[in-house]
């Protein structure tokens, strides 16, 4: 098993610039890694293999798409399934205690919408509490989020000039995630 995990919880992966991106100079990295693209199973989890990778990794790496201010219900579903009482918490749920914990996901709006005065009405930190108290929870040691922002290209439509924008973020986005992965 790989010393770290990445959970891939896009459901329409192959039609992500971003996303495939980052997983993408993730796995060419060379780090000791591996992913678990959940858009492959649908909802049908292997839930005790989900639960030994995860035994056996020192972090785990959750890579996304914001979807209305939260995960996308694939990856929720999976936490649901396998983040179980007497697993990931509980008397005797002490599975993934000390485990570095990675939020690493990206937006379809724009930063400047993340704010009180914007669209959103938010800050992107504020949408995130629930990872927090998920590692609170299950004694993982949380890392501050990292976001990609303006991550929608409609095919057709969208100017050539926007998918490379997002491409160069993401890698940039996967560069920094590299980072810190070496550093755990």
């Amino acid at each position: 098993m790989a010393s770290i995990l990445v959970i891939s919880g896009h459901p329409w992966l192959d039609h992500s610039i971003a996303n495939g991106t980052i997983l993408r100079k993730l796995e060419a990295s060379g780090l000791d890694l591996s992913v678990l693209y959940l858009h492959k199973s649908g909802y049908d989890f292997d839930v005790p293999a989900a639960q030994d990778a995860l035994r056996e990794a020192k972090a785990v790496v959750f890579q996304f798409p914001v979807f209305w201010y939260s995960y996308p219900s694939l990856l929720k579903k999976w936490v649901e399934d396998v983040f179980a009482y007497g697993f990931a918490y509980g008397s005797q749920g002490s599975a993934l205690k000390g485990k570095d914990f990675f939020v690493s996901c990206t937006t379809g709006s724009p930063e400047q919408t993340y704010c009180a005065d914007g669209m959103q009405k938010h800050p992107i930190k504020e949408f995130f509490y629930n990872f927090e108290q998920i590692a609170a929870l299950s004694g993982m040691h949380f890392h501050e989020p990292m976001v990609t922002y303006g991550c929608t290209f409609v095919p057709g439509m969208s100017p050539d000039s926007v998918k490379e924008r997002i491409i160069k973020n993401a890698e940039d986005h996967a560069d920094r995630l590299i980072e810190q992965l070496k550093n755990i």
